[in-house]
């Protein structure tokens, strides 16, 4: 979630904004060239914040005050370096809020390129930065592709091919795919969206990379899902790079939208595919500085020698699910949320759901729909909730919709603010959400369905890096207030052969219970892959760092070659581009794979599970 600053100071009277800009920026150049640390904290203001995306550090970094800035500067600007500082013209500099200078600058490393935002307040009638950010946004040598009027003079754009040579694109496609006369450089387990992303951004830089997929058609792990599944943020903030989506779509996609689009951009972007193939092994090797892998492609076993693996089968571990007592006796059906099929398996059924997550609410809503005789959900905890038509553009501010800014500018400035900040700015955004939306969070309560405003009101951001229960509401709400859906507080207690009794004693009939529990953590879902000693090495995924960012996913895994790229559509589209530089980067020997974040202190990090 994107929150602003709250005021500062007052606006000044008469200001030439951009030429504050530039003389910021300026003073900004001199000091980061030179290495001069202390220049730069000079410039910035009382309790600056600084985010730095992979630029400087190689890593997601939330910076906090000025002794904790100086101290990753010190360790980064040495190595990396940073200069050649500009003002980015295309973006109009802005006194944004009546609060702060707004503006966005570019400038280069030894041997990368980034962007950034600068947000610039009056302190003591100084221009000072109370927050800016370091984006890596690609390598100087390796830039990536794209087609202009030169191409025409390329080899295979001569049609002078001799008779009975020439291939068809879907020749040569699957050729390239099948990696019988090379190696892929990169190995991506899952072709999600993550994925797709991450091996779209390195074909660019030309890295061969072979994405490989368990189920037989790209999209399908969302085409294969109940029917009601849609997504719960905007189209506009979800778009894939490179491809947006047509502007006659709806605002919130459905499963089978989003389903077709990822196997037409597989097609588009010229993305190496593997289809119902199955990984059985992998191991690396220090010395080559290579893996060895194992799968099974459609019946062929294949072995194969990638730089880098790539873990992007999604947030989730392996499904959780609770040993409750008489669950062998029950003549229903149990089944996890991850293997509900829904539609007419409902129907004429009565359902119980465990758990008021997105997934619960999806679940209980698609049965109703499909003609449940009852839906009762299984309330264990307070849960977030606010409604699409009104608390999500309020969330996504002025980034995102249908007259939105240039993508790679909105994603920019909804990246600025480390998650540490974004939490502590929380409140502002999630008690405004809430007032717009008391009518709904009034009828719940009323219906018995406990609502939170999460941890110190800080709404989705505390829930999503370290768990919690929330739902964006696409109409399951309603159904609870109108009692079509009813909340049933507590837990299961034990299963009867007929049903369910509840903690505080009461009884009630069922035919499917649907376990809406989540899932371990994803690093557990690698270990039949990895083995005990190298999955036990990596750092575990999700949750926080001591920095406050999130562990391991778009980051380094703790191996030096292994990376686990899993997030939202839209988060993953801002991550993928700089993770794939990094790939690029180390496979060029312009950085060493053993790179880590730095840290404020060695503290050990426990296992933490996905989500409900």
């Amino acid at each position: 979630m994107t929150q602003l600053l709250p005021d500062t100071s007052p606006p000044a009277v008469d200001t030439d904004y951009r030429a504050v800009a530039l003389a910021w920026l300026g003073d900004f150049n001199d000091a980061v060239s030179a290495g001069n640390v202390a220049g730069v904290v000079d410039l910035l203001a009382e309790d600056p914040w600084w985010r730095d995306l992979y630029a400087l550090t190689w890593d997601l970094t939330g910076m906090h005050g000025h002794d904790d800035i100086g101290e990753v500067l010190a360790a980064a600007l040495p190595d990396v370096g940073m200069g050649s500082v500009e003002l980015d013209e295309h973006y109009p500099v802005r006194l944004h809020n009546d609060t702060y200078i707004e503006a966005m600058y570019t400038f280069t490393t030894n041997v990368a390129t980034g962007r950034g935002v600068i947000r610039l307040a009056n302190e003591a009638g100084q221009w000072v930065a109370i927050q800016l950010s370091t984006l890596l946004t690609g390598l100087k040598e390796f830039p990536f592709r794209f087609a202009t009027m030169a191409d025409v003079d390329l080899p295979e754009f001569n049609y002078a091919v001799p008779a009975g040579q020439r291939k068809s694109t879907t020749e040569l496609a699957e050729e390239r795919r099948a990696f019988t006369q090379s190696e892929p450089s990169v190995l991506v387990i899952g072709a999600g969206h993550s994925g797709m992303f991450l091996a779209a951004h390195l074909e660019r830089l030309g890295v061969p990379t072979l994405l490989v997929d368990r189920y037989a058609n790209a999209g399908d792990n969302w085409r294969l899902r109940y029917s009601g599944l849609a997504l719960h943020d905007l189209k506009w903030a979800v778009q894939f790079p490179y491809m947006p989506f047509p502007p006659s779509w709806p605002v919130f996609l459905s499963k089978d939208f989003l389903a077709d689009w990822l196997e037409q951009y597989v097609t588009n972007m010229e993305l190496n595919l593997w289809t119902s193939t199955t990984v059985h092994s992998a191991v690396y090797d220090q010395e080559s500085g290579r893996w060895t892998v194992q799968l099974d492609r459609d019946g062929e076993a294949r072995t194969l020698h990638p730089n880098h693996l790539v873990i992007a089968t999604g947030l989730n571990g392996l499904p959780k699910m609770p040993d409750i007592e008489g669950m062998a006796e029950f003549a229903g059906q149990i089944v996890h949320s991850s293997g509900y099929q829904g539609g007419r398996t409902a129907t004429g059924k009565r359902v119980v759901v465990v758990g008021s997550g997105s997934s619960g609410h999806d679940v209980a809503q698609d049965a109703y729909e499909n003609g449940a005789t009852t839906v009762t959900m299984v309330q264990r905890s307070p849960t977030y909730v606010y409604s699409q038509n009104r608390g999500v553009p309020i969330q996504f501010g002025s980034f995102y919709g249908h007259d939105h800014m240039l993508i790679d500018d909105a994603d920019l400035l909804a990246s600025i603010s480390p998650t540490a900040l974004a939490r502590k700015l929380g409140p502002i955004v999630t008690r405004k959400m809430a007032d717009v939306d008391a009518e709904l969070l009034q009828g719940l309560e009323a219906a018995g369905f406990r609502t939170t405003l999460g941890p110190d009101d800080a709404g989705l951001t505390p829930i999503a890096t370290t768990g919690g229960a929330y739902y964006i509401d696409k109409g399951a709400s309603k159904l609870i207030i109108e009692g079509k859906i009813r909340i049933q507080q507590g837990d299961i207690a034990r299963f009867t052969a007929t049903g369910v009794q509840y903690a505080d004693g009461t009884e009630e009939q069922a035919d499917i219970v649907v376990l809406c529990t989540g899932y371990t953590n994803v690093r557990e879902s690698v270990r039949p892959i990895l083995g005990d000693e190298v999955t036990d090495g990596l750092a575990t995924v999700w949750n926080i760092d001591s920095r406050g960012e999130v562990r391991t996913s778009m980051r380094h895994s703790g191996h030096e070659k292994l990376w686990f790229v899993a997030n939202g559509l839209r988060i993953g589209r801002m991550q993928s581009k700089p993770v794939a530089v990094m790939i690029k980067a180390i496979d060029e020997g312009l950085l060493d794979p053993h790179i880590s974040v730095v840290k404020k202190s060695p503290e050990p990090q426990p296992v933490v599970d996905a989500p409900a």
